[in-house]
């Protein structure tokens, strides 16, 4: 049977989501082996050290996200307007517990062993804002707006406000509660069954106070934000500001789970507005949980041997296969739309930016194979298929050739440049900008979803890049320059 590179990796996505013991490389390895996948040792581990699916752990030992969070204990409770309304969102209140490639509206939901129909309810574009908001700056409104309940409002008809109300997927309260009223103050209690189909158990759980005597459970919840708060500031100088919010619980809870994952408990949403020690904070473009007061910083003691060549080593994806077919399928439509194109060598120096200089041997090497490819995609390329994303691919091939020229000066500078010397914010947009452009590139160029790409709103999304990246351009320059400068000795004779 020859083999079948999707099939491959739909078994090794199966066992990385469904896989709830602790495994070694070794079983993984011997795993694959026996599903007849062609694969080393060494192909295994970077695998299981580059999925977003595992944790690693000591002496070979590594854990799924399914294994850490099936059966764990969390919760939430709704707020005044979901009562009253009779119904509640999802949000961001399964994170980081359920699978995150499920959106919150497609999460399966059961009480009783029965799954709890969703529906549509109109909510108050705040809540809906308070509600999503763990998926930080920049994320939020794509998570709002994406909803499959919002069938009338588009990011992109968005241009200088927000509507008020906006209508999205919703579970009634009347199916968790059964015979008895949800009341505010009440909570739901969850765990998840099924992480690979993001199936999600809730419970009702009354609020047993009176008055204003605390109640058992309250007194518990009191101790479990302390918890929570020292286990975060602990967290946050061993790990840094990782990738996005969600790595940051994902790690904590890991690392965290007999002390935060108890019946009584409290949930995310509610600590950031009990506490005054930690909220949201800047991060480039996007944000994360970090102290109050305090600048996210790019570099710190949980990266502390982080180089210019590690930059290097993040801007080698720009010779990754979907890259590379990116900017000669734009090299095709150029051509096939009568326009002046450019030569194969301005093509390559458009991957490659002058500063990564090749020798003409490797020059040569590169060209011959960047011309067969050439001539391979354009047998396949269909220029109906193109049409629509062509020009929105040409606008973001643009601008990552800018931003790529600019990462290789700071990654590869003959005046060995600390990252230290330069703007941690603009540092931290700009490698932010990348990979942003990167993941656009790459879904422009996935032929199973490039009839789905989202044009108009990656059109208004490359609008705020650009502006971006101007603002950014000319303070990481200067800064360059002025290090560069620094690197002159004046010997006097």
């Amino acid at each position: 049977m020859p083999f079948d590179p999707y099939s491959s990796a739909s078994i090794i996505s199966s066992y990385l989501k469904e896989q709830d013991e602790l495994f070694t490389s070794e079983d993984f390895f011997h795993y694959l082996k026996k599903s007849g996948i062609k694969i080393t040792k060494a192909e295994c581990v970077e695998l299981l050290r580059s999925s977003d699916y595992v944790f690693s752990l000591v002496n070979d030992e590594y854990i799924t996200k399914a294994g850490v969070f099936i059966g764990r204990w969390f919760s939430f409770k709704p707020s005044k307007e979901e009562v009253d309304k009779g119904c509640f969102l999802i949000g961001h209140r399964c994170m980081p517990f359920a699978n995150s490639e499920i959106p919150p509206d497609s999460l399966i939901l059961i009480n009783q062993g029965k799954e709890i129909p969703s529906g549509s309810t109109v909510f108050s574009m705040n809540l809906a804002m308070d509600v999503f908001a763990l998926y930080g700056e920049g994320y939020i409104i794509p998570n709002i707006f994406g909803d499959k309940s919002n069938d009338s409002v588009s990011i992109s008809s968005m241009q200088y406000s927000l509507p008020s109300e906006i209508k999205l997927t919703s579970w009634p309260l009347k199916e968790i509660s059964g015979n008895n009223k949800f009341r505010y103050g009440d909570r739901i209690l969850c765990r998840v069954v099924d992480w690979a189909n993001g199936v999600i158990e809730m419970m009702h759980m009354p609020d047993t106070s009176e008055g204003f005597k605390l109640s058992e459970d309250k007194l518990e919840r009191e101790q479990w934000y302390s918890d929570f708060e020292n286990s975060f500031l602990e967290s946050m100088k061993k790990h840094g500001p990782v990738e996005s919010i969600e790595e940051q619980l994902s790690l904590l809870f890991l690392e965290n789970q007999e002390e935060l994952c108890k019946k009584n408990c409290g949930s995310v949403e509610e600590f950031l507005a009990h506490t005054t020690k930690i909220g949201f904070s800047p991060y480039g473009v996007e944000n994360r949980i970090w102290k109050n007061g305090e600048d996210v910083p790019f570099l710190g003691p949980w990266n502390k041997n982080f180089s210019n060549d590690l930059i290097f080593l993040d801007m080698t994806v720009s010779f990754s296969p979907y890259i590379i077919d990116a900017f000669i399928e734009d090299y095709i439509y150029q051509k096939q739309s009568g326009k002046k194109i450019k030569s194969f060598e301005d093509l390559l120096e458009d991957m490659l930016p002058q500063i990564l200089r090749l020798s003409s041997t490797e020059k040569k090497f590169v060209l011959l194979n960047i011309k067969k490819r050439h001539d391979i995609v354009e047998k396949s390329y269909n220029n109906f298929s193109n049409f629509t994303i062509a020009k929105t691919r040409h606008r973001c091939l643009a601008l990552f050739t800018r931003v790529n020229s600019l990462m290789s000066e700071i990654a590869c500078s003959d005046y060995s440049v600390s990252l230290e010397n330069l703007p941690q914010q603009e540092v931290i947009i700009l490698t932010q900008l990348f990979g942003h452009l990167v993941r656009l590139l790459e879904e422009v160029e996935n032929d199973f979803t490039r009839n789905q790409f989202p044009v108009d709103d990656v059109e208004l999304s490359l609008d705020g890049m650009e502006e971006t990246f101007d603002e950014i351009e000319g303070s990481l320059t200067d800064a360059l320059e002025k290090n560069k400068r620094k690197g002159f000795e004046i010997v006097s004779d």
